[in-house]
């Protein structure tokens, strides 16, 4: 009965968008690192227009840097908040969006369930291109 609760749940939230994949036109945003203390390094991505697009923190670990802590990204050419997450050193334990004027938040069970999704999906993708 558990399993059954926990997949509705998901279901809804996945049906609400937040974990859906949307269409997001990437642009070229300008980086600024700064360096913090030890391991821990703030960026922020400016967009063509000077405002900030996204802002969080990187963890340098055995030089690449993962996403940690807070991570804000902002709506186009607004200083609304689209979406914020939170990392530690690279694994995401959660996100919150608006979807139509509402909040929706997944943890990290919905979000390891949506990337095996994601998984399973590329390799079918991939399929039904070779047949046609």
């Amino acid at each position: 009965m558990k399993t059954v609760l926990v997949f509705f749940a998901f279901s809804m939230i996945s049906a609400t968008g937040i974990l859906a994949q949307q269409t997001i036109t990437n642009h070229k945003h300008e980086r600024i690192l700064t360096h913090l203390e030890g391991n821990v390094f703030s960026v922020k991505f400016i967009d063509t227009e000077g405002n900030v697009a996204q802002e969080g923190e990187y963890w340098k670990q055995d030089n690449r840097f993962k996403p940690h802590g807070i991570w804000t990204l902002y709506a186009p050419n607004s200083d609304e908040i689209a979406t914020k997450s939170e990392f530690v050193k690279g694994k995401q334990v959660w996100v919150e969006t608006t979807v139509d004027g509402k909040i929706i938040k997944a943890g990290e069970q919905e979000i390891a369930i949506n990337n095996i999704e994601r998984q399973v999906q590329e390799p079918e993708k991939q399929l039904a291109g070779l047949k046609k």
